[in-house]
């Protein structure tokens, strides 16, 4: 599976830190901001990465909050992003909601052992395939 990275200012730090755990996981990873850059806002680095989102790829949002980068991704078509907060969240929302991108804190995640567990459950959690769930998701778009 190819996973895509891309961060704004707030989260870009916490992106790099995570880079070397996602290496061991045996993805491709596919950083779409490998650099600072002062003009990376979180809306166009959002727009950047789901542009290049498959449907057979994921992808990991980095900013202040994970508020804005979701809020941004989740204008595209056929993105279902949510802010990870906890291990067990993300799990679920993997499970219910079928979600291709997680959103992760800069300010919030600096403990990266946390958010290392949150990308886990998010990357190895099926989509359930219970017809209630399924349906659910078809309704998003």
């Amino acid at each position: 599976m190819t996973i895509y990275l891309a961060a704004d200012h707030a989260g870009f730090a916490l992106k790099d830190r995570l880079k070397a755990h996602l290496s061991r996981l045996g993805n491709k990873l596919v950083d779409l901001t490998p650099i600072f850059k002062d003009g990376d806002d979180y809306p166009g680095v959002a727009k950047k990465l789901t542009g290049k989102l498959s449907k057979a790829g994921r992808g990991i949002l980095f900013c202040g909050s994970g508020v804005g980068v979701c809020i941004a991704a989740n204008r595209a078509k056929g993105i279902r992003a949510a802010v990870g907060h906890s291990t067990e969240e993300v799990k679920q929302a993997r499970e219910h909601n079928d979600i291709n991108v997680l959103c992760l804190s800069g300010w919030n995640h600096a403990d990266e052992s946390k958010a290392a567990k949150m990308i886990d459950a998010f990357l190895k959690t099926r989509a359930s395939t219970a017809a209630r769930h399924v349906r659910r998701v078809k309704q998003l778009g």
